[in-house]
């Protein structure tokens, strides 16, 4: 019984000591929250578990030590933590143990110690398995949510484009008229979501950077003439003033794809008869682009859930929520980051990209 009623009476020491070793050594550091919630219940366990089991551990008491580790994982899992965060915390735990009982010289025996390791590695696979197997699940079913959230906005947009022709083609109504812009917006919508789904795609498939020495003002003046359009029709003004002499040497699919969410976002939630402004210079080493908008700003509380996936901020539903997340994944694949702050009467989303100019003196044909 030496060995639990050390690990009862050193609760406090323990924890303290293994808190320091957990964020010295995991990969990503935990908030205050996880340590005050996932180490604690870790040492409860193990202190239940070791009061039980005092003898050499049998296949039932091995049983009993997983189930513990697992439910040990589950909430792990829970409250944010990483696959490393699970092995440290136990890897963690042992060695706090450890240097207590050595720092008070604690009456714990050899045998004792075997017992506490033996516990630990049969607790760590228990926790390591259940927590792997719980995070895949949870990834197969945001992926079938993913997989079905995109077929059911594709066929809403393809039978509202099929209502319009049909129409239009029996001649139930003229080609200028809303039925002919409602078959006009279907097929940007269908256009728009492959387009996600493939900038999606390569994010997830392809590590490699496809990199190009590319001009930033003909990337963006590629995206406004398409999106002039949408701009006209609903009545918004579009500025760009973008520095003629920026270029980069990065992925062109991916930023294109980034800024053009950035565009399409800010065209969704600005105002009838508002202003979007599309803004490009350098500063110091890197390059900077700015999407302007007149949505009205974004509640502070909810600016940090923007960039998640399927989360929309507004009554507008159209769409998957996934244009943001995209952007925000394919710039930091390009080195550079994505933020937006509130600003006057809207917000303003920022792409930061490193210049990394091209090695040769002369310039090379831009790549449109």
């Amino acid at each position: 019984m030496a060995l639990h009623d050390f690990l009862i009476n050193k609760r406090i020491e323990i924890l303290a000591a293994s808190e320091k070793r957990v964020v010295a050594l995991a990969a990503l550091r935990p908030t205050s929250d996880q340590l005050q919630n996932g180490l604690p219940l870790f040492l409860d366990q193990l202190i239940d578990v070791l009061g039980k089991n005092l003898n050499v551990v049998g296949t039932q008491d091995e049983a009993e030590i997983s189930d513990t580790a697992s439910c040990h994982g589950r909430e792990l899992l829970r409250l944010g933590y990483t696959l490393t965060h699970v092995v440290h915390s136990y890897g963690a735990m042992c060695q706090a143990i450890t240097e207590v009982a050595s720092s008070t010289s604690a009456p714990v025996t050899a045998m004792e110690f075997h017992h506490l390791n033996r516990c630990l590695d049969i607790a760590i696979a228990g926790a390591v398995t259940e927590f792997e197997s719980l995070r895949n699940l949870e990834n197969k079913n945001r992926e079938v949510v993913h997989l079905g959230a995109v077929a059911h906005e594709l066929r809403n947009a393809l039978n509202r484009a099929r209502i319009s022709f049909q129409m239009l083609s029996k001649g139930m109504v003229g080609l200028g008229g809303s039925t002919s812009r409602v078959l006009e917006h279907s097929l940007e919508e269908m256009d728009l979501l492959i387009n996600r789904s493939l900038s999606e795609v390569r994010l997830r498939a392809d590590n490699d950077l496809n990199e190009t020495y590319f001009s930033i003002i003909e990337l963006v003046s590629q995206l406004v003439v398409t999106a002039e359009i949408e701009a006209a029709q609903k009545q918004l003004v579009l500025s760009v003033t973008v520095d003629p002499t920026m270029y980069v040497n990065t992925d062109r699919h991916l930023v294109l794809a980034a800024i053009g969410n950035l565009i399409q976002n800010a065209m969704k939630f600005t105002k009838k008869g508002g202003k979007i402004s599309i803004l490009g210079a350098a500063e110091k080493m890197n390059v900077v682009i700015s999407v302007k908008d007149e949505c009205g700003g974004i509640p502070v509380d909810k600016i940090g859930k923007l960039f998640k996936p399927f989360v929309q901020q507004s009554t507008d539903r159209t769409g998957l929520g996934l244009g943001l997340l995209i952007s925000k994944q394919a710039i930091e694949k390009c080195g550079g980051t994505l933020t937006v702050n509130n600003i006057d009467s809207g917000c303003i989303f920022t792409v930061t990209l490193p210049k990394r100019e091209f090695p040769l003196v002369t310039k090379p044909d831009t790549v449109v």
